[in-house]
């Protein structure tokens, strides 16, 4: 998946949204090994790996919304001195 960044997002980041899309599809990738495997070690690392990749994706969501929220507000003002 190519991402180019066109510097018009307003909030809707396409870079994040790319990021958003691969740590989900990292995911799904993972608990399909996780529950094809028979080695409790191997099941034990791809478990933590979700684990790390899950946290990651909460963290890009709130990140996202934040920075949605401080564009939208900066936007408001802006459309007031118009």
């Amino acid at each position: 998946m190519e991402t180019t960044c066109v510097h018009t997002c307003n909030g809707s980041c396409n870079a994040l949204e790319a990021a958003e899309h691969r740590q989900r599809e990292v995911i799904q990738e993972y608990k399909k090994f996780l529950m094809q495997c028979d080695i409790p070690e191997v099941k034990n690392i791809l478990s933590e790996m979700i684990g790390y990749h899950e946290k990651g994706l909460v963290l890009l969501t709130e990140k996202k919304e934040m920075l949605s929220a401080e564009i939208q507000t900066a936007h408001d003002i802006n459309t007031m001195f118009e």
